[in-house]
């Protein structure tokens, strides 16, 4: 498959975290990649355009430039930007899907959210990707639905302890959360539009690395080269947070709490970035800045 002379990717979210690292694994595979771009002359874009992509300016109101942009391509990576309203995300994320649809897209992925699950809550920005997802499944369309587990970069955010040494997160120190280097992403989507024999049809949570709330502790402490106490947010926080209270729950008995198959993820994807290989490398300036930061 890989010796054939491909036909272009589209990405969506290109400038972007998922998008972006798709766009790079895609190149450094050699297989053309079509970025879907707000802005031409935005820095993240020009570099797209520097690294061998083509560049497509359009937004996601443009279903016309999208399917023009669809012509003649092999597959679509599909993300929703983070900053959407529920009602947005299900719009836009249905849209691209007929789209491809309509246009015999030979594989369209879409990146969903491992704190989805398959039944609804009820409450409308949990319930928007699986609603997405439901949607893909009804198309005549070759489709593969990826859930990534919680991005490590959740964890080296500024303003949340580390400059005072503690790294407050959504488990208790005895428990385990998946976690996802963003980079892992990109890997495990290039390895799906390589073989879309083999994940056609699949709905697969991805994940990099799994971890205890003692082994983040020794992990950060480690890469800060000082002590960094882990402790999970207080009740009152997460009461006051809807989303950090769905996540926590679901960390405990829910979507969030299921296994991932690490020996899968490695398979699919040999360079699999555990945590501390991710903190002392793509997270280390992350985590420098987080240990730096310093309130206004």
């Amino acid at each position: 498959m890989m010796n054939e002379i491909h036909r272009p990717i589209l990405v969506f979210g290109a400038t972007g975290r998922q998008g972006g690292s798709v766009v790079k694994a895609l190149l450094k595979t050699h297989w053309p990649v079509r970025a879907f771009v707000q802005d031409l002359s935005e820095p993240a874009s020009v570099a797209l355009q520097e690294a061998g992509a083509e560049l497509v300016q359009g937004t996601l109101e443009d279903a016309n430039v999208i399917a023009s942009a669809m012509k003649d391509v092999h597959g679509v990576f599909s993300v929703m930007p983070a900053s959407l309203s529920a009602e947005d995300e299900v719009r836009y994320g249905t849209c691209i899907a007929d789209l491809a649809a309509k246009n015999h897209v030979d594989h369209f992925i879409y990146s969903s959210g491992a704190s989805a699950g398959d039944k609804l809550t009820g409450v409308p920005r949990f319930d928007a990707k699986p609603r997405i997802e439901a949607h893909i499944r009804e198309l005549p369309l070759t489709a593969t639905i990826v859930r990534p587990m919680i991005f490590m970069e959740m964890l080296v955010r500024p303003g949340f302890g580390l400059d005072e040494g503690r790294l407050v997160s959504l488990i208790h120190r005895d428990h385990s959360i998946h976690l996802t280097a963003v980079q892992d992403i990109g890997k495990i989507v290039a390895a799906m539009f390589a073989d879309k024999a083999r994940f056609a049809g699949m709905t697969l949570k991805i994940a990099s690395d799994r971890v205890t709330g003692h082994e983040l502790e020794a992990a950060f402490s480690e890469a800060a080269g000082r002590p960094i106490t882990y402790a999970r947010f207080p009740d009152e926080v997460l009461a006051a947070n809807a989303d950090l209270a769905h996540m926590a729950s679901s960390l405990e008995d829910g979507p969030l709490a299921e296994r991932v198959d690490l020996d899968l993820m490695r398979e699919i994807n040999p360079e699999l970035v555990s945590l501390r290989s991710w903190l002392k490398g793509e997270g280390f300036e992350k985590l420098e800045e987080a240990l730096l930061w310093r309130p206004a």
